[in-house]
């Protein structure tokens, strides 16, 4: 068990994490057939993957969930709920929060705003592949090109159950969200009903999760659009500072005199 924790740190602190097994061997100071044996088995336990044409090693999905859960007070959840209320009461739709898990996203919160019509498209729990709904859209573009391939990949044949999504339609809206900003759905994955959403970074630079406010497509016009945009971006910003802050607090917390 520690000698994989070493394999991790090294990739961790690796400014590039795409250490070979060659490189992971000499620095940890053990034979190549062990390391070798121990990156597999954390491949297979999604904590490391192999970089796409060539030959290193970086962190993967099982890395940032364990990240997300280490800490009671350090609860994604937790840390987005008033920032999530705040979002709806703003604009009196509703606000959703899903968490990357895998090759998945996973609803962890709703909040219902104030407008009499609420358009209720996730209960807290559902999963479903990245890149359908507009959270698992606002992750999934907001990966490398690389880690994209992997992922659509990944969930090729759970698209099947999903008429309206394929690989080819994925990474063209992978294009025009990376061009907006944002991601939107006016009314693909459910009829009449319009929804924009924006990816969470971890404070390393991963997206872990994503913020989305859904309504009825009449409500979603250019010049709204742009007004729940707005309110979008201050609510990620908002997120990101609270786990930032919450990351530097467990990193150096206060010493009692």
């Amino acid at each position: 068990m520690g000698r994989a924790v070493d394999l991790l740190r090294l990739i961790a602190s690796s400014p590039s994490q795409h250490l070979r097994l060659i490189d992971l061997a000499q620095r940890a100071d053990m034979e190549k057939s062990t390391a070798h044996r121990l990156l597999q088995r954390l491949v297979s336990e999604r904590m490391l993957v192999r970089v796409p044409g060539q030959r290193g090693y970086r962190l993967w999905p099982l890395i940032y969930e364990l990240g997300l859960c280490a800490l009671p007070e350090n609860n994604l959840r937790e840390t987005s709920h008033p920032h999530l209320r705040r979002l709806a009461e703003q604009t009196g739709d509703m606000a959703f929060l899903v968490v990357r898990s895998g090759f998945e996203t996973v609803c962890l919160d709703r909040i219902a705003g104030n407008f009499p019509i609420q358009t209720l498209t996730s209960g807290v729990g559902d999963r479903h592949p990245l890149g359908i709904g507009v959270g698992g859209l606002a992750i999934l573009s907001a990966m490398s090109d690389a880690e994209v391939d992997i992922a659509l990949d990944a969930i090729q044949d759970k698209l099947t159950r999903y008429p309206n999504f394929s690989a080819a339609s994925l990474r063209a809206s992978i294009h025009r969200t990376r061009e907006a900003g944002y991601a939107l759905d006016d009314g693909v994955a459910a009829a009449g009903v319009s929804a924009i959403g924006m990816d969470i970074k971890q404070p390393g630079g991963m997206p872990a999760a994503a913020v989305f406010i859904t309504t009825i497509s009449q409500r979603m016009d250019p010049a709204r659009r742009a007004v729940l945009g707005k309110y979008l971006s201050a609510c990620i910003h908002g997120v990101q500072a609270d786990m930032a802050r919450l990351n530097r607090y467990c990193a150096d917390p206060p010493r009692s005199r």
